[in-house]
């Protein structure tokens, strides 16, 4: 049978590939990870901020949901 006929989880799973929420979860944790090490052009601050008071899981670190802006 075609792959263009066949629906889109049948097609992704002949063609061995992600669905488009996976591939951009990968990349969204590629960010971050890029992010967190400095290799980004984006500014660790803008996204994240040291937690002074408490920690969690171990963890310094928290988001910082109030810095980022939603347009």
């Amino acid at each position: 049978m075609e792959l263009r006929k066949l629906p889109y989880l049948r097609r992704l799973e002949q063609l061995k590939l992600w669905t488009l929420e996976e591939r951009r979860v990968r990349a969204d944790l590629i960010k971050v990870y890029k992010i967190v090490h400095g290799i980004s052009s984006v500014s660790f601050d803008t996204f994240f901020e040291y937690n002074n008071y408490e920690t969690t899981r171990q963890w310094s670190l928290t988001e910082a949901y109030e810095k980022q802006s939603v347009n």
